[in-house]
Parts: C-alpha cells; structure tokens; sequence
C-alpha cells in the first residue's frame, strides 16, 4: 500500500468520525446542544478536508524535487558481497565490476502522459470530499435551525406558559406562574432539574425540554411520546406540589404523579391515557431515582395509603 493510499484510508476515517459526530450531536440533551455553536463541528470537518489537500500537494510536490538515489551497487553493497574496496582495486577490477553498458546513458523514458485512468482517483477524492462536505452542511444546516422549544413562536410560547401556571395555581391552591427558565439560569443541563419552585410560593421554573413537550400537547393536540409526556407532566405537578407548600421530594412525586391524570386530561389527553402515564411514571419511580432516594415515593403511596388523594376512588394513582 503506497503512503497516497494510507492517507486516503486514514483521512476517511476522519470523515467517518466526523460524520458519527454530527449524527451524535443531535442525541445529546437540549441543555448541552444550545451550548454548542454547529459552526465548529463543520469548521472540523472542513479543516480535515483541507489539511487532506494541502497535506496531499504539499507531499507530491515535495516528491517530484526530491533527487532519486542512483539505482547501481554502492561501496558498501559492494564490501558486504567480498568485493575488493577501491583503494585494492585494479583496473582490471574496474572492467569486470563495472561493465561498460554502466557507464552508457540510458535511454531516454517516454514523459508520462496524464490518462483518465491516472486521473480517476483524485477526481474521486474530490467528488468524496465534496459529498462528505455537503452532507455534513447540510445535516448541520438543519441542526442550527431552531428546533424543539427555540422553534415556538413567542405568541405560543406565552400561550403555553399561561395554561401551565393555570394547571399550577389549581393545585397550589393560590396564584402561581410558570416560566420556561430558557437561560438555564434556574434548571437544566448545569443544575440536573428538570423543574425547580420555591416551596409555598407562587412562582415555578421548568426546562424548555419539558415546555416543548407540554406545549406539543396543550396547544398542538399530539403526544412527542408517550414516556416524554408523562415525564413532563409528572415534572409540572411535582413542582405546583412544592408551591404548594410540600417540602418533602418524595411525597411532592407522589402526589404529582396523583395529580398528573388531571393535569394530563385537562391539556387533551383521555383519562385512561393520563393515567396509564402516571402509572408508569410511579412503576419506574424505584429505578429513576436509585442515585437520587430522597425523590422515592414514601410506602404510603399507594392505593388507600395515607398520601393516597382520592382514598374513595379505588384507582390509583
């Protein structure tokens, strides 16, 4: 394999790898993504591209100026072989060594004319290059157009808001607002929290994440999905709970959970749903909070417990 086709080989690997990047960065969190600008993923893979080229010329050029070793036996090939050094040789010695035809200039090779063949792989590269380029602008043309909460218009955004410190002041039982903390200055990625309120008063914050998901169903009529909404809503009355003056992280899920049915029916979806939900939300309550146990529900809460809500309505939550 020539030094050419290492490169190759090495550089689309380089493509590859920047490639898995791109499609990487749109798995990552809402929190982390509005913190990485997508010009620098595209000025990686462009950089790579151009250090291919450049790094390539650079090689052939360096490749054609550099001077070729004369191909007959040197001294040293010589001594190893028992050949007699120059200061022993005779002229005899000369004659049978080095025959006369070594001494004639070769003839004259043909200059090397630059046929499709010799050309394909270069145009090749280019055109992989190019395909490499364009695809990666073109998923990272996309990726900076706004998405998820960033794409809400500012009249849904406040419509939204307005339903959700609603949902909230019923369960606070006073005036409440609710606010999409868009500068992760309260929640999100820095802080881990999904949601955050200040117990007994009447002010809440959640992630855009989770006003997306929210808004998608209060003001767009569609579930994103079905865990992702019942997340959402189960955020939105663990936070009204501390507005309402619970302190306690367990018990504020346990009674959002409660809850969360008719935060669920009351933003569109059947009670059924809502609560099929929420009743996922309390079965993964164990696992979800295995590195967090001060927001694991009490023993109490289930069916007739004591933090049971509703202990006439046999259904729970």
């Amino acid at each position: 394999m020539t030094d050419e086709q290492r490169r190759a080989r090495l550089f689309r690997a380089g493509r590859i790898a920047v490639l898995a990047l791109v499609i990487l960065y749109f798995f990552l969190p809402y929190d982390v993504r509005s913190v990485i600008p997508v010009w620098v993923l595209f000025l990686a893979a462009l950089g790579l591209e151009l250090d291919f080229f450049i790094g390539g010329y650079l090689q052939r050029r360096r490749g054609e100026t550099a001077e070729r070793p004369d191909g007959g036996p040197q001294p040293r090939d010589l001594a190893e072989l028992g050949h007699p050094p120059p200061e022993w040789r005779t002229y005899e010695d000369e004659l049978r060594l080095f025959p006369a035809e070594w001494y004639t200039e070769p003839p004259a090779e043909p200059e090397p004319v630059a046929t499709a063949e010799a050309l394909r792989p270069y145009w090749w590269y280019a055109a992989e290059a190019l395909v490499g380029l364009a695809l990666i602008a073109g998923i990272l043309f996309y990726a900076a157009r706004p998405h998820g909460w960033d794409a809400v218009s500012a009249e849904h955004r406040d419509r939204t808001e307005a339903v959700l410190s609603r949902e909230a002041s019923l369960i606070a039982g006073h005036p409440a607002t609710v606010r999409c903390d868009t500068s992760g200055e309260y929640v999100g990625f820095v802080q881990d929290a999904d949601g955050l309120a200040f117990v007994g008063g009447d002010r809440a914050y959640l992630t855009p994440s989770i006003c997306d998901t929210l808004y998608q169903l209060a003001i767009k009529h569609r579930v994103q999905s079905f865990s992702r909404t019942a997340r959402a809503l189960a955020v939105l009355g663990h936070e009204a709970w501390h507005l309402r003056g619970v302190r306690n992280e367990g018990l504020a899920n346990c009674f959002g959970f409660q809850s969360g049915v008719r935060i669920g029916v009351n933003l569109g979806l059947s009670q059924g749903r809502a609560r099929a939900m929420m009743r996922e939300q309390l079965a993964t309550n164990a696992a979800d909070t295995a590195s967090s146990p001060q927001y694991r529900v009490p023993a109490s809460c289930r069916n007739g417990g004591e933090a049971d809500l509703a202990a006439t309505d046999s259904r729970f939550p």
